[in-house]
This record gives structure tokens, C-alpha cells and sequence, in this order.
């Protein structure tokens, strides 16, 4: 199934496949999984959305989520009561779930070079936000290497807003958040063109990643 789904994982060595299938079904026994009613989810779909979480990792010592320990899936874009706008994906720290629409999921899956990735996008919230809480030996990331990634993060934005910087989607102009997660869709669907874009802020995105997804068999 992860061969199937998984271009990052289908690429990677015997010995790093057999590490990605054992997170992945880690992150998938400690992780509540909930759907629609009369919506099947299915443990195939849940496999997917585990990897997706597994590859932003592979580099790290983060082998699961301790604040959004469930993930909702839709059959179909959704919105909040009250709000006109439809959502494939959001990460909710009222309810400390991530909610994702299964066809973005499968989308983002099957076209897996035009740096979108809703599963990858809300995992990469997750992390931010579970790092920014965690103590200093819980950290996801070291601090010193996303600092730096912030540093030059920061310097991009208004580059993205005017229209000058089209490595990212315009959406990443929004804020550091929401860039660091179209950063992430973008490092790990399409590597060789950010690092031929932007080799500086590639390579410390990669730093903070502890992982670099252009050597395929072998990223960390």
C-alpha cells in the first residue's frame, strides 16, 4: 500500500522502507482516527495519512503527535457552522484535532510534483505548534536550525506577497505558519526545482528537517 500511495517512500532503500513501515504503524496505533458518519474509512486510507506525517519525520526524533492525537476525515470539503468558507484540511487547537477531506488527501497523493499536499500542509502546523509548547527536551525541532529557517522565512514573505519569490503559492505569503507548511509540501514534491530555485533556503529547510528528499534511497 505505502509502494503504491508513497512516492517518497517507494524511492527509499530496504533498510529505510522497513524503518518508514514501522513509524508508520506506530504513528497509526497511537493515533485516533475518526470519519463522517456513514463515511468508511479505511485502514488503507489511514496508511496514507500516517506516511504523510512519517516522511516530514523521517529525519527527526518525532515519532508521533502528544497534543493532536485525533484526525477527522471528511468525504468532502467542509466548513465551520456560522463560516462560508470550505476547508480540505485545518488543524484545531480548541479540539486538539486535525481535520482533513479524504479527496484532498488522495489528491495530493496521486499528483505528487505540484507542491500540494494537504495531509504534509497539516502535519507541518501540528509540529510548529507542538514544538513552540514543548519543553526544551521535548522540542520537534532544534531551535538554533529553525531559527535560523525563520530568519530567512521571514525575509521571503513580502517577496511572495509582490509576486517575486513563485517557488511557493501565493497562499505562502500569509504568514511564517502557513509558509513553513507550503516550504514543507514544496521540499518534499519538489526538491530538485526549490533547490535549483532557492539552494540557501533549501538547504536550511533540510537542516531543520534533518533530511534532504533529493537522494532518494537514502534523505538523512
Amino acid at each position: 500500500m505505502l509502494s503504491k500511495w508513497n512516492s517518497y517512500y517507494a524511492a527509499l532503500s530496504d533498510n529505510h522502507q522497513h524503518s518508514f513501515v514501522v513509524r508508520t504503524l506506530l504513528f497509526l496505533k497511537t493515533t485516533n482516527f475518526g470519519s463522517t458518519e456513514g463515511f468508511e474509512l479505511t485502514t488503507e486510507m489511514k496508511l496514507v495519512i500516517s506516511s504523510a506525517f512519517v516522511e516530514i519525520t523521517f529525519g527527526l526524533k518525532q515519532d508521533v503527535l502528544s497534543i493532536f492525537k485525533t484526525i477527522f476525515v471528511t468525504p468532502s470539503s467542509y466548513s465551520y457552522t456560522g463560516r462560508d468558507v470550505l476547508y480540505d484540511g485545518d488543524v484545531n487547537t480548541v479540539t486538539k484535532r486535525v481535520n482533513l477531506s479524504w479527496p484532498a488527501v488522495e489528491k495530493g497523493f496521486i499528483i505528487t510534483n505540484d507542491g500540494l499536499n494537504i495531509a504534509i500542509h497539516e502535519f507541518s502546523h501540528c509540529l510548529i505548534i507542538e514544538n513552540a509548547k514543548g519543553s526544551y527536551f521535548s522540542k520537534v525541532f532544534n531551535d538554533t536550525d529553525l531559527n535560523a529557517w525563520k530568519e530567512l522565512a521571514t525575509k521571503k514573505i513580502p517577496l511572495i506577497r509582490e509576486g517575486k519569490y513563485t517557488i511557493f503559492r501565493d497562499y505562502g505569503g500569509t504568514n511564517l505558519m502557513e509558509l513553513f507548511a507550503i516550504t514543507l509540501e514544496t521540499f518534499f514534491e519538489q526538491p530538485h526545482e526549490f533547490y535549483s530555485y532557492a539552494p540557501t533556503f533549501y538547504r536550511t529547510t533540510a537542516k531543520v528537517l534533518k533530511q534532504d528528499p533529493r537522494n532518494g534511497k537514502n534523505p538523512k
